[in-house]
């Protein structure tokens, strides 16, 4: 759940309450979600260390049932809930996971493996557009020649139209090949994010 998401949830469980009231909760969470993106944390790592905004405001209201006014915020309260942020934990008392060995395991594996592999496709890659490059060159130096060469005019144009349709279909088979790899690297990268942030 995003930090929007949250906020917004939060604040429907809360309707019963006043408009001052529920800004000064919401704020509070709006200063939590700002730490825990200063320290590195996601949004939705946040909002699960926050817990279910239903239930968060359940706790609100029925802590503070005898309240006429409906809600007063409680020194007790408050300090319960930062104490859950700061250690990491989320309300319905799971432990934050260890992401140590997740987090090693995509450096290394970046490192020692992959970065060979990426080498590898980009290198050949560049070489099929360099191929394509060298028809259209080719293609170009055969007109060129008709002028030194008007004998052979004739042949000179059809090898040259040959070279062009063979640089336009390798630049076609290369931009789908482009196209894939993009794709391919973006994937990659999102699962190296998600290993890195949530583990295994």
């Amino acid at each position: 759940m995003t930090r929007e998401e949250y906020i917004a949830e939060l604040k429907k469980q809360l309707r019963v309450l006043s408009e001052s009231e529920v800004s000064d909760i919401c704020g509070d969470f709006e200063e939590h979600f700002s730490i825990g993106l200063s320290q590195g944390k996601t949004e939705h790592e946040i909002s699960a260390e926050l817990g279910d905004p239903k239930t968060v405001a359940d706790t609100y209201l029925s802590d503070n049932m005898e309240a006429a006014s409906g809600y007063t915020a409680t020194a007790q309260n408050n300090a319960a809930i930062s104490g859950q942020i700061n250690q990491g934990k989320a309300t319905d008392g799971k432990a934050p996971v260890d992401l140590t060995g997740a987090r090693l395991f995509v450096v290394l594996f970046n490192l020692l493996f992959m970065v060979w592999v990426a080498f590898s496709i980009y290198g050949t890659l560049i070489g099929f557009w360099a191929v394509t490059a060298g028809f259209i060159a080719a293609a170009i130096g055969m007109l060129a020649a008709i002028a030194f060469a008007p004998i052979i005019a004739a042949g000179l144009v059809v090898a040259a139209l040959a070279m062009f349709c063979f640089a336009l279909c390798s630049a076609v088979i290369n931009f789908y090949l482009t196209k894939w790899t993009v794709i391919g690297t973006k994937t990659y990268i999102d699962w190296n994010k998600k290993i890195y942030n949530e583990g295994f």
